[in-house]
Parts: structure tokens; C-alpha cells; sequence
């Protein structure tokens, strides 16, 4: 005979399959007490679904919390889980794939504990951990982070190394760009998607500093693409985070927080350069005297010339050279333009591709130092002219003690060589004094040329 199983039984055996089945499926979140380098000694690990039997590649978000949640990453991790993904994860509300665009995306997500306030090496080395050890799709690498995270984030985006290898990043409450203007070049340059968010009422990390942030970034030319982001909301406090963290959350134009992200990859198709670069380098030639700019393309299409810049910040950039694009370069050729003036202390060298359509692409910004001279407000010890006061905002005064006699010419010429005013006097003795007035000019670096005979001598000037 047949046997018969009773209700109650059938009735625990399904609660079981039914257990056995939600558990399959649950989001799992490991702990792993693992350091990734002297200020992480653990994190979250965050594994899509099927991530152990497969062979793809995932994209991974980094995220990076508050200074409530520092600790050893051992008995103190579990703080790590009070807000942002790790917590949604947690409580089961992380959405276990995101539609974007009409594709399907899982992601792996690291959330490292520190145990003190991140430098930018820190953060690096997670990300680096998280590469070696997990199948990353590296072109979608996406930090986030709040309140000190959202600062991190914003740090970690300044360095033109790491702003080219983030696909998009989300600080919330992160306060200010501390590098500044240059920082927001750097990202500008790297074209780093951005979205901010912060409370209105922010009364520890004032939301004003969101909006300067993205309006500085937004401020650089050339302009960065996409546009970047922010949204402040209408409430008190220091959060913000439970809002743009939450999937249910309209972000912007109809998408999340993480379906934003996932608009954006370093894989993306680009539309090919008119010129591609291979090498690019500014050296200082060994007498100090010179710095040679240098950079070689592979191929070259529909190219008119390059334009080579030239700064004292890294920020505001002047033109320093046009060098018209080489016949028959479709294969690509070798270009070099040199500074004959290098400056004093920092240079910064900004080169630009102009194809024939106008349009202009640019390249990394390169730095050279020259050793300043301090000693006399950069006048040379071993040359007969000095120049004072340097800076100056108004007039100069100009001594020379040397065995030249007779007509002087003055020339006082801005960085481009352009010639600006000149003068003409009389030297009629081994010791000749001047007081030359250039007149309202802008701020920034000039020299004064000094020919008499076979003497040339040439001073830079700052003007303030």
C-alpha cells in the first residue's frame, strides 16, 4: 500500500523548500578581517549572484564611510554596516541587479573600515586589493563615500591618475575640494562623471560646499563632459546619505543612484583623435636654462596644429607656442617645442591638438621645476642689472653697472615674446640707474630686455 504523508508534514517539508530556496538567493555579505594596507585591517565583501560558479566580470563600487564608523576591522567592522550599501545589503533592500540603458548590471561592493582618516594611498590600495582579488570590470570602478567618505572621494577624484581610472564618483555631505582650482582641473580634464549631494541644513559640513565644488569644476575650461552634478536637499541635519543611497530614490532624469553610475565606463567607445599621442614629456635641459616639450603621435587625421601652454599654477594657462601639424603625418611624426624662458619655480605645460574643424583636444598637464633664486628677488648675483622691487604692481626701478656706454634699449614683453612697451635712454657712465613704468597690465609673469651694444640682458618680473 501506498503511503500517505500527513498535512502538517507536507506542510514542514515545503516551509523548508521554501527556506532552502530564499536562502539561495538571499544577498550574502562577508566579513573579512583582511588588511588591505597599514589604515584597513577588514572590510565588507558584496558578491552578485552566480559570482562563484561564472566566469564574468562585474562592476565594482568602493564605499567609503563616515568618521562615526573608523575603526580596527576586526570587532569594530560591524559599524561599517549602519548606512549606506552595506546596511541596504544588510536589511535585504540592495536591488540584486540594476537596467540601465537596456543592459543588466551586478556589482561587487567593498566596504573597507579604516582605522583613521584615509589618505588617498588608502583608498588606492583597497581598490588595488579589490582588482587583484575579485573579477572587476575595470572600466566600471565607481567610489562613493559620506560625510568624511564623500571628502575622501572627493580627494581621491583630484589625483589625474586616479580621475582617469574612476568611471563616476558620488560624494554626499563630502565638503570641500581642498586642492582647489587645480583639483578641479584635473578632474575637468579626466571628464570624471560627478553627482554631489548634500542637506540644506547641513550644520556640520555646510551644503555650501557642494554647490562651490561642482560650480568650480563646471567652471573649467575646456568645459568637462558630462556636466557635473548636484542636488541639495530641502532638510536639517548632517545626512543626506539615506535619501541618494536609497534605490527607490529618483536621483536624476528617472534613475537611482547606482543606475546613474552605470551610465558611465572608461570602456566606452571613443570617437577616434585626429592626432593620437604615443609619448609626451617635458624635461629641463641639464644648464637649467631651457625645457623641452616633446610628444610623438602613431597616427594623425584631419589635423591643423597643436598649441603648447604654458602656467604658474597649473590653473591659468597662457599660450606659449603654435606648432602647425607635419605633412604627410598620417602615420604619425615626432614634434618638440622649446621654452627658452623657463621660469622659476613651478612650470606647468598644457598641450592642445586643433583639428581643421576648430575643435581641440587636450592632453595631460606636465610639470617642471626650476630652482628658484632667492637671494636678490631673482636677480643674477654675476649679472650687472638689477631690477627691484620683483614682484611689482607699479613702477620699476632699474640699476646697471657695467662698461657699455651709449643707447640703451628697453623692452618689456610678456611670456608669449610679445613686445608690450619700449624705451630708449643714454648711458654715459659704469654706474646707470632708471625708472621705467609699464603702465596697467595684468598679473602675471613678464621680462624686461635690456640690449646695449653686445650686451643682452634679460630679468623676469612679476607683476601683482
Amino acid at each position: 500500500m501506498k503511503a500517505l504523508t500527513s498535512f502538517p508534514s507536507r506542510a514542514i517539508c515545503l516551509l523548508v523548500i521554501l527556506f532552502l530556496f530564499q536562502n539561495a538567493d538571499a544577498q550574502v555579505q562577508t566579513a573579512r578581517n583582511i588588511s588591505t594596507g597599514p589604515n584597513s585591517n577588514g572590510f565588507y565583501e558584496y558578491l552578485p549572484q552566480g559570482y562563484s560558479s561564472g566566469t564574468a566580470k562585474y562592476p565594482l563600487v568602493i564605499f567609503v564611510h563616515g568618521s562615526g564608523e573608523l575603526g580596527n576591522g576586526g570587532s569594530d567592522l560591524p559599524t561599517v554596516l549602519r548606512n549606506g550599501p552595506p546596511k541596504l545589503i544588510s536589511q535585504g533592500k540592495f536591488p540584486t541587479s540594476f537596467t540601465v540603458k537596456g543592459h543588466t548590471y551586478s556589482f561587487i561592493v567593498i566596504s573597507p573600515q579604516f582605522v583613521a582618516w584615509p589618505s588617498n594611498s588608502d583608498v588606492d590600495k583597497v581598490i588595488r586589493y579589490a582588482v587583484d582579488h575579485y573579477r572587476v570590470d575595470t572600466g566600471r570602478i565607481y567610489l562613493t563615500g559620506l560625510s568624511m567618505g564623500g571628502g575622501v572621494t572627493w580627494a581621491y577624484a583630484a589625483d589625474p591618475t586616479n580621475s582617469k581610472m574612476l568611471a563616476a564618483i558620488l560624494p554626499v555631505a563630502g565638503g570641500q575640494l581642498w586642492s582647489g582650482k587645480g583639483g578641479a582641473t584635473l578632474i575637468a580634464t579626466a571628464n570624471l562623471p560627478i553627482f554631489a549631494a548634500a542637506n540644506l541644513n547641513d550644520n556640520v559640513v555646510p551644503s555650501v560646499t557642494t554647490v562651490d565644488n561642482i560650480n568650480l569644476i563646471n567652471s573649467i575650461v575646456p568645459a568637462i563632459q558630462p556636466k557635473a552634478l548636484d542636488t541639495i536637499y530641502n532638510a536639517n541635519g548632517h545626512e543626506g546619505w539615506s535619501t541618494t543611497y536609497d534605490p527607490a530614490t529618483n536621483l536624476h532624469d528617472g534613475l537611482n543612484a547606482y543606475q546613474w553610475m552605470l551610465q558611465y565606463s572608461r570602456n566606452m567607445p571613443e570617437a577616434p583623435l585626429p592626432a593620437k599621442l604615443t609619448d609626451y614629456s617635458a624635461v629641463l635641459t641639464p644648464d637649467k636654462s631651457r625645457v623641452i616639450v616633446s610628444w610623438t603621435t602613431s597616427s594623425e587625421q584631419n589635423n591643423s596644429h597643436f598649441i603648447l601652454q604654458r602656467s604658474t599654477d597649473g590653473q591659468t594657462f597662457s599660450d606659449l607656442d603654435t606648432i602647425p601639424a607635419a605633412s604627410g603625418a598620417e602615420n604619425g611624426h615626432s614634434y618638440t617645442s622649446i621654452d627658452t624662458r623657463p621660469l622659476t619655480g613651478a612650470n606647468f605645460y598644457r598641450l592642445a591638438q586643433v583639428d581643421l574643424d576648430g575643435n581641440k583636444t587636450w592632453f595631460d598637464i606636465l610639470k617642471v621645476d626650476v630652482v628658484q633664486d632667492t637671494s636678490n628677488n631673482g636677480n643674477n648675483n654675476n649679472s650687472p642689472l638689477r631690477l627691484s622691487p620683483n614682484p611689482s604692481a607699479g613702477a620699476i626701478h632699474l640699476e646697471m653697472t657695467n662698461s657699455a656706454m651709449g643707447n640703451l634699449q628697453v623692452r618689456f614683453s610678456d611670456v608669449q615674446g610679445r613686445v608690450l612697451r619700449t624705451w630708449s635712454f643714454n648711458k654715459q657712465d659704469l654706474s646707470w640707474t632708471q625708472t621705467i613704468d609699464p603702465g596697467a597690465l595684468p598679473a602675471g609673469i613678464y621680462f624686461i630686455t635690456i640690449e646695449a651694444g653686445t650686451l643682452k640682458e634679460v630679468r623676469q618680473l612679476v607683476r601683482n
